[in-house]
């Protein structure tokens, strides 16, 4: 590489660095570029610690490591992130058979339920560095923000409930529910 001896860290310290990034982002929590800067900043302040990261040392440094990238991604908590492993799902399941033939549960009284949240006040997508050729990279977080959660519901035969949309309140009001024709918000 030209310049050698301009560079902030040596190549072994930027290998070091790739190495990390890659591990982060094979541990579903790829790094943030100001992240990717404080650890690099930290390599290089006890040796220099007069010497600061310029404002384009990001777009060089992943010019000379095409191994990794920059992606916008999606968020993904940690139980979701748990809850797509292969074998979770076949014993869930497994388990879910034996109770529907055990107990003689009929399909008129098997219904699915799911969610979707929406974080409020935090973008769906995040700028992080992960593995070269990664379409979708994901994203943990703690979940620890506030969220307004729309619930659907739906049988095993096709039969539909109305959505419900749950936020956050400080008093339940009785005043703030439809019941009856199945309008959004119903609460049954």
């Amino acid at each position: 590489m030209a310049h050698t001896h301009e560079c902030l860290l040596s190549p072994a310290q930027e290998d070091v660095l790739v190495k990390w990034a890659l591990f982060q982002d094979d541990m579903g929590i790829p790094p943030r570029q100001e992240l990717l800067i404080e650890k690099a900043e930290a390599i290089i302040h006890p040796t220099n610690p007069d010497r600061k990261i310029g404002k384009h040392w990001i777009e060089r440094f992943m010019k000379h490591h095409k191994e990794i990238q920059m992606r916008f991604t999606q968020r993904l908590d940690r139980q979701r992130a748990a809850a797509g492993n292969p074998k979770i799902m076949e014993k869930h399941f497994s388990i879910f058979k034996k109770a529907v033939k055990d107990y003689k549960v009929k399909t008129d009284n098997i219904w699915n339920m799911d969610e979707k949240g929406f974080l409020m006040g935090l973008a769906s997508e995040a700028k992080v560095i992960c593995r070269r050729g990664r379409r979708n990279p994901r994203y943990t977080c703690d979940g620890s923000r506030e969220l307004i959660i729309v619930l659907e519901c739906v049988s095993a035969e096709g039969h539909l409930l109305p959505p419900m949309i749950v936020t956050k309140g400080a008093h339940h009001y009785s005043g703030n529910h439809v019941r009856g024709q199945g309008t959004p918000g119903s609460v049954y």
